[in-house]
């Protein structure tokens, strides 16, 4: 089933989207724009979509699971894994966007999703969407060691042979997939906001509202 996009950008007019890369700040803006703005916030849980998603057409979605061998799937070449991670995004919006048109649209909706922004551009306009970026140093020091990223970390250190080298492999493709993103978002005429050590998350949190005109 196809829905046509005049009718969700008619229907999704009050949704902000924060686009970007690993470690730039989404999660914690997405929190303000929540906590300061009483903005709704859509979660996006893997378990919920993946008993209705296809093997065939979800592929991203049945992955990873407990039959995976760990040590070889977080050891897979970058450009595999960094495509995982852009097409994981995607096949999620088929389940994401109709979870979206059941919210209240009382409030606006702030969603914090790195994703290519030639999927979203045709219901979300480029004025409600931002993309947060960080250095690819930020990223390899912080990706894996984030509190809401333990699980992940404890899986590493368990089933992988060597997860000092697998941590090592494994950022280079998150650094990728977030400069693919990035890139796209400058390509698409996207405004980009880089995190850096001197921008504090009052000043980041303004010059998102600025942009956004809230």
């Amino acid at each position: 089933m196809k829905i046509n996009n005049n009718y969700l950008k008619e229907q999704l007019k009050h949704v902000y989207w924060l686009n970007g890369g690993a470690c730039a700040g989404k999660t914690t803006m997405a929190k303000k724009f929540v906590n300061k703005l009483g903005f709704q916030k859509l979660g996006y849980d893997i378990l919920k979509y993946r008993p209705y998603s296809c093997p065939i057409e979800h592929n991203a979605i049945q992955m990873p699971n407990p039959n995976l061998d760990y040590n070889k799937w977080f050891n897979r070449p970058i450009d595999i894994y960094a495509q995982w991670l852009l097409d994981f995004p995607k096949e999620l919006m088929e389940f994401f966007i109709i979870d979206l048109l059941k919210m209240s649209t009382e409030h606006p909706i702030i969603i914090d999703l790195g994703i290519l922004p030639k999927v979203i551009l045709p219901f979300i306009p480029k004025e409600r969407i931002i993309c947060l970026y960080t250095s690819p140093e930020e990223i390899e020091k912080l990706y894996f060691f984030r509190n809401d990223h333990n699980i992940i970390l404890e899986c590493i250190n368990a089933y992988t042979l060597n997860p000092q080298k697998t941590i090592i492999h494994a950022n280079k493709a998150i650094v990728k997939f977030s400069d693919i993103i990035k890139n796209a978002c400058i390509d698409n005429g996207i405004k980009t906001i880089k995190r850096t050590l001197h921008l504090t998350e009052d000043e980041q949190f303004r010059l998102i509202c600025n942009y956004f005109a809230l």
